[in-house]
């Protein structure tokens, strides 16, 4: 089992993030015969971004996954804009990739009503697959909002086997139990960086607090889980379980007959215990850690795997 995965260094990661991905890392990086995790600092610039701190987000993200778990030692942890293979290789799958394939996607047609519509939106998912084929990686843990980016790669992977010879083997999504977190705003969204949308990772208590007293619920007052007819506190519920480890009918059950208020209380001190052990460790590692000299030992390895990789693709394709 190869792995590819990352999270885009624009803005401060969330517990969405670290449910739905950063967590599967740290379990996955012990399976693994190859698992590489990267901050993906070329993806974030498709969205607008302050170039005076951009450098300080990258290496915030990284951090997070150092605190989170990810081994240097079991992992490589790299930035995407470090490795050139990855650029060099999506321009080349961009020769083979009908506009047809992207224009379709609806990531693709989200985005372009937020953010001004310019190629780098649309040619995201032919990066994304050079990221992760650039490596040979064969598992993608993802959330299903990126579900239609690897059937987009795996496209990819078949025309350009077709074309040139068997290069690439498909690729699997790996979707884990926290994968979609939602917005404490809105249910139906989400959960994102900005805002009270979501709990970010570096909160401090009070803010927590303040955030799920302030989170969206549903009619009524009953603490079931239904993610149609309450998406709110199903998604709170999620929270709950996921970070505590009880089962959710354990959970309806402790608060049959309480309020929302009592269980929101309740969630926050949940929440704050979590993220204290990841808080603290983080601390310690931006003290004692250069975190740029790790990533740049482990970019020189990920550039020989790349190199190996572009090397066959251009053989194959007769351009060297």
């Amino acid at each position: 089992m190869k792995i590819l995965s990352g999270i885009r260094s624009s803005g401060i990661l969330h517990l969405g993030n670290y449910l739905g991905a950063i967590k599967n890392w740290v379990e996955l990086q012990e399976k693994a015969d190859k698992a590489i995790y990267m901050v993906a600092d070329y993806h974030a610039i498709t969205t607008p971004y302050d170039p005076k701190k951009f450098k300080n987000q990258v290496l915030d993200v990284a951090l997070d996954y150092l605190a989170a778990g990810v081994d240097p030692k079991k992992s490589l942890l790299i930035r995407q804009s470090q490795i050139p293979q990855h650029t060099e290789l999506a321009w080349i799958f961009n020769t083979i990739t009908p506009v047809s394939w992207l224009n379709r996607l609806p990531t693709y047609q989200e985005q372009i009503k937020n953010s001004p519509n310019h190629m780098g939106l649309l040619d995201y998912p032919v990066l994304m697959a050079a990221d992760i084929l650039i490596y040979k990686a064969n598992v993608v843990p993802v959330g299903d909002d990126q579900l239609a980016h690897i059937d987009v790669t795996n496209e990819i992977v078949k025309k350009f086997n077709h074309m040139f010879g068997e290069t690439f083997e498909p690729v699997k999504p790996y979707l884990a139990e926290g994968a979609r977190i939602m917005s404490l705003k809105n249910p139906n969204n989400k959960m994102s960086k900005t805002g009270d949308e979501g709990i970010a990772l570096n909160d401090s208590a009070e803010a927590i607090r303040e955030k799920i007293k302030r989170a969206t619920t549903d009619s009524g007052s009953e603490i079931k889980f239904d993610r149609e007819k309450k998406p709110a506190i199903s998604n709170l519920l999620d929270i709950y379980h996921l970070l505590s480890g009880k089962k959710i009918e354990k959970i309806e059950d402790d608060y049959e007959g309480k309020s929302y208020s009592q269980f929101k209380e309740d969630l926050a001190e949940v929440i704050v215990d979590y993220l204290k052990p990841f808080q603290q460790k983080r601390a310690e590692i931006e003290e004692n850690m250069e975190v740029e000299l790790i990533l740049t030992e482990s970019e020189k390895n990920a550039i020989i795997i790349a190199e190996k990789t572009l090397k066959t693709v251009k053989t194959s394709m007769g351009l060297i």
